[in-house]
């Protein structure tokens, strides 16, 4: 740990004199005036990337009708002029570069009446879908649909992307990385899904899905990355916004928040908030046999209803300093206030298979769970020249808590002698504690004409505790149970260096990389007083290639290695209780799983896309469902199962059929092989192959009168992941929308789940268990939308940051 820091000391130090000594930025100056050459005073001026219309900066003109834009990396560029009651005009296009760093553009007249002054072509509206090597973009932002969906739901959609019946987030099969702005939240499982579930759709600009990562990413997430970019403004000045989604389902629920943003030419302030109150109903059916050491086989039916309330509240705000035009030091805080509340019911039928039951266990349990965490992140960035020099640092500190209790009480009832008898209740209170510190350093450094240079350290400290109080039903009242009490300790340091170089040679991109991540960990049972301790090194390449065939036309393969370590929870090795006959148990002896992807895709008249892709994962952790015959008790783990291996081909195929009709149709074909030894038997052997293919067309109408109407719809076939295999569904969505009052405002009207068909159906296959399972979570959804935009709706965005803890907050909850 002191040669880490030592190190990290001197590259701070370093890279700080250079800074000192880095060169001057280049300047572009422009006069706007009116078509009888009027200076006109505070026009709009968006400087543009020629490449793809980003927007790069913001400015305003002086009451001179002058304008300047300084401290502007080389590039192809053009700049957007307008103002009110004259028509947005563009300048030609020009070059910033080594020999070109002032740039005076002369003057830019913007003419009263509309007319077509172009210089340059500007290129239309994003596509839904794009893709590059290891990347995939979908640009939510502008989607009717998107008001009425949540996070959860649009990922649904996403190509590569699958929702299992817990509701856990996966590509191709495998665990993902999910960050939102680049951070990540502290949640995973049914919290992370729940949270998912509040995040309105609406509050979305895209979504990136990096299957394979750069080196300067952490190794963790076998599938790969999910970023959720939230929308953000784009000049100096204030801005900001209010929104509000009101929904109605089997009940009704809501979400609203706002945000601010207020940049100077010496700091930027900025934070949002937002609150949703979301009940819902969730059902749940398994039936199962179970045959004990003397033949006799009973038939066990089980009729789950939990009535769940989610309520959340989150909160972002930060402060950005501009020491000078090269130099920025900024503080983050945010975090979160929830709460999970549900009550269950539920009955299980034992009898003989295909007879009347003989008894029925009856179960009712109330959980309440308090969860929250707050984070801050202190970072430091300087440009350090024109050419792309940069180095950041950023040190973080984040605490997860959460309180949960829960009471359960059942009975059995005696069809035959009509009575209730063998009376049980549990009740029991836990506190999850997670600690997380961590700091990093990232340099970036041009090498030559077209070459980058990417590398950093990095250094991450968790500290987990667990504690877990029984009381059980005794002669009418509670009282401790120490026996199934519970205490579970678990540390964990990573110590990681990476390097990545990028270069383009002519048509051709290249990226290469390599990061190491030292990991030394301690789970510790305080009830059982073992320990499981692990010490690994391990070394993670990636590799990303795009050829440029034409300008429409480009060929990309990737490849890279990563690891998906086991979730705190997963390792607690202690008992959790749904009713007598369902339990979980956690598994201290868990592996981290490895994943080796490969990826080759095709882009066609810059819009059609292949993507051919094959994933083989060692160590892979999925949930097991073992069968005791004689108590008639499944027990639910995580087990690592030998390998697997996933093969898939995605097709993107968008069309403009018509002026006013555009559609965006994915195909995904998907054949995954699991292969694992029975955890009580290693004698027995298990291969599951199972093959799927899911299709999604979204169609987008532009009507008159500033109007859109979305309709969506998917088929996904039946499909196989682990010992679990699920039946077909089908759906559709659709919405409108409008802007009013002078496009501040836009109303969105949408329904969700238009036929019913949400759902999970499927089995749980192995040896002597055979689970057929049916669940439903969501019911046809109509939902209203409303923001209102205020302010100058073209500030500058914060910046974005990937903190230093992004990558472990995952793994808590």
């Amino acid at each position: 740990m002191k040669k880490f820091i030592v190190v990290l000391g001197m590259l701070c130090h370093a890279l700080t004199t250079l800074a000192q000594h880095a060169a001057l930025s280049g300047t572009i100056t422009i006069q706007v005036t009116d078509n009888g050459g009027k200076p006109l005073p505070f026009a709009n001026l968006l400087l543009r990337q020629v490449k793809d219309s980003t927007l790069v900066k913001g400015e305003l003109t002086t009451e001179t009708g002058q304008g300047r834009f300084e401290n502007i990396t080389a590039g192809h560029y053009f700049i957007q002029a307008s103002q009110m009651g004259y028509t947005t005009t563009y300048s030609t296009a020009f070059q910033v570069d080594a020999t070109h760093t002032r740039i005076d553009l002369k003057s830019l007249q913007l003419p009263t009446l509309a007319k077509n002054l172009q210089a340059v072509n500007v290129t239309a509206t994003k596509p839904y879908i794009e893709k590059s090597a290891g990347k995939t973009v979908l640009n939510v932002e502008g989607s009717v649909t998107a008001a009425g969906n949540t996070a959860l739901d649009i990922l649904r959609r996403a190509p590569g992307v699958q929702i299992d019946n817990s509701e856990n987030v996966k590509i191709k099969g495998q665990t993902v990385t999910v960050m939102i702005d680049g951070k990540q939240t502290y949640l995973s499982g049914e919290d992370l899904a729940n949270l998912l579930k509040n995040t309105s759709g609406e509050t979305i600009a895209q979504i990136e899905i990096l299957t394979s990562p750069s080196a300067k990413y952490d190794a963790a997430g076998n599938g790969g990355i999910i970023n959720i970019k939230t929308k953000k403004g784009k000049l100096t000045g204030i801005n900001g916004a209010v929104n509000v989604t009101l929904s109605q389902a089997k009940y009704g629920f809501y979400r609203a928040g706002g945000n601010f943003n207020w940049r100077t030419s010496s700091f930027n302030l900025f934070g949002d908030f937002n609150k949703g109150d979301r009940p819902f109903m969730v059902t749940r059916d398994y039936s199962r046999q179970a045959t004990n050491d003397k033949g006799i086989t009973t038939a066990l039916q089980q009729d789950v209803l939990q009535r769940n309330r989610f309520q959340n509240n989150s909160y972002k705000a930060g402060l950005d300093f501009f020491i000078n035009e090269k130099h920025t030091i900024g503080i983050l805080v945010n975090g979160y206030i929830n709460s999970f509340n549900n009550r269950t019911s539920s009955d299980t039928y034992l009898g003989q298979p295909q007879q009347v039951p003989d008894s029925i266990l009856g179960s009712f349990s109330r959980n309440h769970n308090r969860f929250n965490n707050t984070a801050f992140n202190l970072n430091y960035k300087a440009v350090l020249d024109t050419s792309g020099k940069e180095f950041s640092i950023d040190a973080d500190y984040a605490r997860f808590n959460s309180d949960r209790n829960l009471l359960l009480n059942d009975s059995m009832y005696d069809t035959r002698a009509k009575r209730h008898h063998s009376f049980n209740g549990i009740q029991n209170n836990g506190n999850t504690q997670v600690t997380i510190k961590s700091v990093k350093a990232d340099l970036a450094w041009p090498l030559g004409k077209e070459g980058k240079l990417e590398a950093g350290l990095k250094y991450s400290s968790v500290g987990t505790s667990n504690v877990l109080l029984y009381d059980s039903l005794q002669n009418g009242s509670y009282k401790p149970a120490p026996s199934q009490s519970n205490e579970f300790n678990y540390t964990e340091d990573v110590y990681a260096a990476y390097a990545s170089y990028k270069k383009q040679l002519g048509k051709t991109g290249i990226q290469m990389g390599l990061r190491l991540e030292n990991t030394k960990s301690d789970g510790y049972s305080v009830t059982t007083n073992t320990h499981v301790k692990r010490s690994y090194l391990d070394f993670f390449p990636n590799l990303n290639v795009e050829q440029k065939l034409n300008d429409k036309n480009k060929i990309a393969l990737a490849y890279n290695r990563r690891i998906e370590r086991p979730e705190y929870g997963q390792l607690n090795p202690f008992m959790f209780y749904l009713d007598r006959y369902t339990y979980f148990r956690g598994n201290p002896y868990l592996n981290p799983q490895y994943n080796n992807n490969f990826e080759l895709s095709y882009t066609f008249m810059d819009k059609y896309i292949a993507t051919l892709s094959y994933n083989r994962t060692n160590n892979i952790i999925e949930e097991f469902i073992a069968q005791d015959n004689n108590t008639k008790a499944s027990i639910s783990t995580m087990e690592n199962f030998d390998n697997a291996n996933f093969y898939g081909l995605i097709l993107t195929i968008p069309f403009q059929v018509t002026k006013w009709w555009a559609t965006d149709n994915n195909i995904d074909l998907a054949l995954n092989n699991y292969r694992f030894s029975d955890p009580g038997n290693p004698n027995i052997r298990y291969n599951s192959n199972g093959f799927a293919y899911d299709f999604t067309s979204t169609n987008t109408f532009t009507l008159p009168h500033d109007m859109k109407l979305e309709i969506m719809g998917y088929y996904h076939s039946p499909f196989m992941y682990g010992i679990f295999r699920g039946v077909e569904r089908y759906n559709m969505n659709a919405g409108i929308q409008k802007t009013i009052l002078k496009k501040a405002g836009t109303i969105k009207l949408s329904v969700n789940n238009i036929l019913r068909n949400e759902f999970y159906r499927g089995a749980a296959e192995y040896t002597n268990m055979h689970m057929n399972i049916f669940n439903t979570w969501q019911f046809r959804t109509y939902s209203l939308y409303f923001t209102y935009r205020f302010g100058n709706t073209n500030i500058k965005a914060a910046r974005d940051r990937k903190t230093a803890t992004s990558d472990e907050q995952k793994r808590a909850g």
